[in-house]
């Protein structure tokens, strides 16, 4: 099959197929725990890809991020697994037309645990207590970005297509910052996409 006929039906999909009526959705409140969105996302300290349940919160002021992510073995020793829980502030959105919006600002903090053998929670007891701040398998993240918005319609079983960028950094490589000179304030910037499909 032609491979730019297969992207075409695969991107049309969810703007033939409808979901509920906009009658049902209004009579079938979603449970807490059904996710308003997925997201996936290269890059950020979060991984060389993540992805995960959306959830949106404060009337959609604020998204939690539930990722799983992944650096390959190329970029790292051996392949590092890690989870994420990322929280997003997106104080408003600027409309252009009927389905296009822009959302200027978005930023947020996250928090990253890698499972590794390697990397543990607590340091070895050959340390005094306290000698060291920061665990070796938990990243504090912080970032920031903006994003285009196509909306489909709430009676789509697809809402809405978001495309971010961002940038951002973690805890471990500020504290270097601060204390050595010698790093650049560009070296502890990251910059990451991602992609939030809404439903």
């Amino acid at each position: 099959m032609n491979v730019k006929l297969l992207l075409l039906l695969l991107l049309s999909l969810p703007l033939s197929g409808r979901s509920q009526s906009a009658e049902d959705s209004l009579n079938h409140k979603r449970a807490w725990y059904v996710p308003e969105g997925v997201v996936v996302q290269h890059a950020g300290n979060m991984g060389f890809l993540a992805v995960g349940p959306s959830y949106d919160l404060f009337s959609k002021k604020v998204t939690a991020d539930i990722l799983y992510g992944f650096v390959p073995k190329y970029q790292a020793k051996e392949v590092l697994h890690l989870a994420t829980l990322k929280l997003t502030y997106l104080p408003y959105k600027i409309n252009i037309g009927e389905d296009y919006s822009v959302t200027p600002l978005r930023v947020g903090l996250g928090a990253s645990v890698y499972f590794n053998d390697q990397l543990s929670l607590n340091w070895a007891e050959d340390y005094p207590r306290g000698y060291y701040w920061w665990s070796e398998a938990v990243r504090v993240l912080g970032f920031a970005g903006a994003s285009v918005n196509r909306d489909f319609g709430n009676d789509m079983f697809l809402k809405r297509l978001s495309l971010y960028g961002e940038v951002g950094t973690y805890d471990l490589i500020v504290t270097s910052w601060i204390r050595d000179k010698s790093i650049k304030f560009g070296d502890i910037l990251s910059l990451s996409v991602g992609v939030r499909a809404s439903f």
